[in-house]
């Protein structure tokens, strides 16, 4: 087994090897290196990408961008990285497809911890929740190699995870717990007392 500074070492020499600048080369090394700690795939994701090449896929770099097919999932992370402390930035934005997405949540991640936001990624068969407090939801804790018409919400609001029905059972339970008010009650409670003592 490599160490993770091996892996983040060999990324990022792979990564300028293809052509990347010597910055987002070691954004990469450590974006896999993360996922590689985190028991995930990095590794297996970034040589895919290496072998669907470079020049076969498309950098994100402008909000209102049109083509959006084939993205590169490094660009496309450090381009929400970069930007999504913007006001402009909290939208739901629509893509055409995504190449190893796995590649982009470290980036988000850091994105969302230091912005205080949420990412919000889904279309028909996957939603990827990432909040600030770097818990990230997959559901069925797989990513596939490439997502499709997909959309990503982000916002510095939290979504509900329960609902309505949870809240107001939850709610009348916790008034269970308020003493029911009385003239002697109101006489007798804390900081209320006839005399003043001060």
């Amino acid at each position: 087994m490599h160490s993770l500074y091996e892996i983040e070492t060999t990324v990022k020499r792979s990564a300028k090897s293809q052509g990347l600048s010597w910055g987002v080369s070691e954004e990469i090394g450590k974006a896999v290196k993360v996922l590689e700690h985190s028991g995930l795939r990095g590794l297996e994701s970034f040589k895919n990408i290496i072998d669907y090449g470079f020049d076969n896929l498309t950098k994100l770099t402008d909000i209102n961008q049109k083509e959006t097919s084939n993205l590169c999932p490094i660009h496309f992370g450090i381009f929400f990285q970069d930007q999504s402390h913007l006001k402009e930035m909290q939208q739901t934005f629509n893509f055409k497809s995504l190449q190893e997405p796995l590649i982009s949540l470290p980036f988000l991640i850091k994105a969302a911890k230091k912005n205080l936001i949420y990412f919000y990624i889904y279309n028909d068969n996957l939603n990827i929740s990432i909040t600030p407090s770097e818990m990230t939801s997959i559901d069925q804790n797989k990513i596939p190699n490439l997502i499709s018409n997909f959309s990503m919400h982000v916002t510095p609001q939290r979504q509900n995870q329960y609902s309505d029905k949870t809240w107001e059972d939850l709610y009348q339970l916790s008034l269970e717990t308020f003493v029911e008010e009385t003239e002697e009650k109101k006489l007798s409670g804390a900081g209320a007392g006839l005399s003043d003592n001060d």
